[in-house]
């Protein structure tokens, strides 16, 4: 069994939709998109006006865990660290801790993600997530315990830089404390990078992350940084001196390569919502996807996406076979509201691969 240590994030989830009309206490109609819902905001504006948002799910969230949860279900053997509790497991991440290792760094942020047709507003509250840090890891889990767990582990994870403030000193204590004491070689694992939406974090902060990313390639793991489209615009404007202007006309492989040759790592792969594209070993592939035009779930597709495409990797599948395991466990999530589970994930390929998948 492949193992993996994953962290940081955690999140409690409320998924909900944007009321349109109230009909009665058990019905009403949905604003079904972000431009409708943007509308309507606007037509506040000067003025006040309300919003009714109506709870449909309560879940666990958060890159790390969404992530962590879709490669359990493909039997990798799972550690987990994070804000999934402050010192006991909270009771939304009790199913998820079952058979598997965790260590609770603090209470779970928590999150509206209000869900529409074409896509999905996440509004958190990330205060909790403040005190996951280097220190906090070596208090809790401690120093030896630490090197153990990153020693043994086929696969590390750091998810989620964009809101744990405190990403780049965990990870300047990982390369500059732990990877000197592995007795295992770093050429021997991978490790995947997930920055989340950078848009809030400033241009010198996207330097200095993408300096550290460099650092992981540089000691010799074989380093994967996942970024979905917007992810990757917002790095790109960064490495371009944020020229806009160049933006609407450059293509989903202009991106990839662009980033790929700036960043120089083992495998870069970027996810837009019907497709996924990845630069290895000096080369481009690109794959289309099973694309469902009305989603049960969006929230955490694309941490099923990577749950796929690395599992791919660990399983030593080529670049495009990854890349259909990617999508294909995205596909599966945005239609059942959850991570595919090994079994399930390969009847779906077969379905889609017959075309005979359903939207939703």
């Amino acid at each position: 069994m492949k193992r993996a240590v994953i962290g940081m994030d955690g999140f409690v989830d409320e998924v909900v939709y944007v009321v349109d009309q109230r009909i009665s206490k058990d019905d009403y109609t949905r604003i079904m998109t972000i431009q409708d819902y943007a509308v309507r905001i606007a037509q506040g504006a000067g003025l006040s006006t309300n919003v009714e948002i109506v709870t449909i799910q309560k879940k666990i969230g958060g890159n790390g865990p969404i992530y962590a949860q879709g490669l359990k279900n493909l039997e990798v053997g799972v550690t987990y660290i994070g804000s999934i509790g402050d010192g006991e497991v909270h009771p939304i991440f009790k199913k998820f801790a079952e058979e598997i290792e965790v260590y609770c760094l603090a209470e779970p942020a928590q999150t509206d993600a209000m869900e529409f047709c074409d896509g999905k507003i996440i509004r958190s509250k990330l205060s909790s997530l403040d005190t996951v840090s280097w220190g906090t890891m070596v208090t809790r889990i401690g120093f030896d315990r630490m090197s153990e767990l990153y020693d043994q582990a086929d696969l590390i994870s750091f998810n989620n830089w964009t809101m744990i403030l405190n990403m780049n000193g965990i990870w300047e204590g990982f390369l500059k404390q732990i990877v000197p004491r592995l007795r295992s070689r770093p050429e021997d694992k991978i490790v995947f990078l997930d920055l989340a939406d950078p848009q809030k974090r400033t241009d010198r902060d996207i330097w200095e992350a993408l300096s550290w990313i460099r650092e992981f390639e540089a000691v010799g793991f074989r380093t994967i940084l996942g970024l979905n489209l917007k992810e990757a615009t917002e790095i790109l404007m960064v490495l371009n001196g944020k020229d806009r202007s160049a933006l609407p006309n450059i293509n989903l492989r202009e991106i990839v390569e662009q980033i790929a040759g700036y960043l120089n790592l083992w495998c870069i792969t970027v996810h837009p919502v019907d497709r996924a594209a990845c630069w290895q070993n000096g080369q481009y592939w690109e794959c289309m996807g099973p694309y469902c035009t009305c989603p049960i779930l969006t929230t955490g597709a694309g941490d099923a996406y990577n749950a796929g495409f690395v599992y791919g990797q660990l399983s030593g599948c080529t670049p495009k076979e990854c890349l259909k395991l990617g999508v294909a466990s995205s596909g599966f999530y945005v239609r059942n509201g959850r991570t595919a589970r090994k079994r399930e994930l390969e009847q779906f390929m077969k379905l889609w691969q017959q075309g005979k998948l359903q939207e939703g």
